[in-house]
C-alpha cells in the first residue's frame, strides 16, 4: 500500500524555542521516492534547517561522496543546514520513512557536529520512542493551533534527546579536513570571549588563512568570523537571562570591545535588542 503525508508548521509566535519543526512527513511503499538537492539549496529552506529521517520498514539508501549506504529498519540520517542531499527508496522494497525539517536555537552542545560538514548516518536498536514523538507531531500538525506551538517544540526536543542518547553512528569515510575544522569550531566556541583573529583560528587548525576560511565555510556552512560572532551572541543570550549584569557588562564579558557594536550585532542576529530579549525571560 502506498501512502504519503506532508505537514507544514507555521512559524512560531515565540522565536526562541531551542528547536521547532518546520515540515514533517512520511512515505510508505513508494519506490519513486528519490531526493537530489544541491548544496545550500533554498528548497524548503534547507539552507537554514536540519533534515532528519528515520526508517520504520523496508529499505533505502543515502549517497555521500561517491559511496552508497544501504539503510533498513532502525537506520536514519541527519543533514545539517546547507549540505547536498541525495537519498531514496529501494525500488523492490521501498522504505516506510518519517522525516522532520527543523530549526535550532542554541542546541550546539547537544547536536555537536552531527550533520555538520557531512551527513550523519545512524542506527538505533529501538526506534519506537522516535516513532511515538513523530506520531504526536503528526497529530499536532493535522489540527494545529498556536496554543500548541510550545508542545511541538517539546516533542521535537524529546525526539532529539532520544536520538542523541541512543543512536550509534554508521561509519563514514571522512575528509581529512573535517575533524580539524570541527576541532577549530569547538575551539572558537570555547574561546569566543578572547580577541581571536582569523590568523589565530587558522593556526589552531594547522592551515593557511585562505585554505582554512574556504574549508571552514564549506564544512560548517558559515565563515569563521560569522561563527565567532554567533558564539559571542549565544554566550550573551545566556548571560542576559542568568545574570543581573548590565548590557555594557555583558558586551565586555562576551568579547565585544564596544557595547554599541554588541547591540547592533545582537539585533541583527536575534531580531530584537538585548533588553527586549531579557524581558521575554523575566518571571
Amino acid at each position: 500500500m502506498q501512502e504519503q503525508e506532508h505537514l507544514f508548521f507555521p512559524q512560531p509566535a515565540f522565536p526562541h524555542y531551542p528547536c521547532y519543526p518546520d515540515y514533517i512527513g512520511g512515505f510508505s511503499g513508494i519506490p519513486s521516492h528519490v531526493v537530489q538537492r544541491p548544496a545550500r539549496t533554498t528548497d524548503l529552506r534547507l539552507d537554514q534547517l536540519y533534515n532528519l529521517h528515520f526508517v520504520l520498514g523496508g529499505r533505502g539508501y543515502v549517497d555521500w561522496r561517491d559511496q552508497r549506504y544501504e539503510l533498513g529498519i532502525g537506520d536514519g540520517f541527519l543533514y545539517g543546514p546547507g549540505l547536498p542531499q541525495r537519498y531514496g527508496a529501494d525500488r523492490d522494497s521501498p522504505w516506510d520513512i518519517r522525516w522532520v525539517h527543523f530549526a535550532t536555537n542554541g542546541l550546539e552542545s547537544m547536536l555537536g557536529t552531527r550533520g555538520m560538514g557531512e551527513v550523519w548516518i545512524f542506527h538505533m536498536k529501538e526506534i519506537s520512542k522516535l516513532h511515538r514523538c513523530m506520531e504526536e507531531l503528526f497529530a499536532l500538525g493535522r489540527a494545529f493551533d498556536l496554543e500548541q506551538e510550545a508542545r511541538a517544540s517539546v516533542l521535537l526536543y524529546e525526539l532529539l534527546v532520544h536520538l542523541m542518547k541512543e543512536a550509534a553512528p554508521i561509519a563514514l569515510p571522512r575528509e581529512t579536513a573535517v575533524s580539524s575544522i570541527h576541532r577549530a569550531a569547538d575551539y572558537i566556541r570555547a574561546n569566543c570571549t578572547e580577541a581571536l583573529t582569523l590568523a589565530d583560528m587558522a593556526e589552531y587548525a594547522g592551515y593557511s588563512v585562505p585554505y582554512f576560511s574556504r574549508k571552514f565555510h564549506g564544512i560548517i556552512g558559515k565563515t569563521p568570523t560569522a561563527y565567532l560572532l554567533e558564539s559571542r551572541v549565544l554566550l550573551a543570550k545566556q548571560m542576559l537571562v542568568s545574570t543581573p549584569w548590565t548590557v555594557k557588562e555583558i558586551a565586555s564579558a562576551a568579547g565585544f570591545a564596544q557595547s554599541s557594536y554588541f547591540i547592533h550585532c545582537f539585533k541583527r542576529l536575534v531580531h530584537m535588542t538585548p533588553e527586549q530579549f531579557r524581558s521575554h525571560f523575566k518571571p
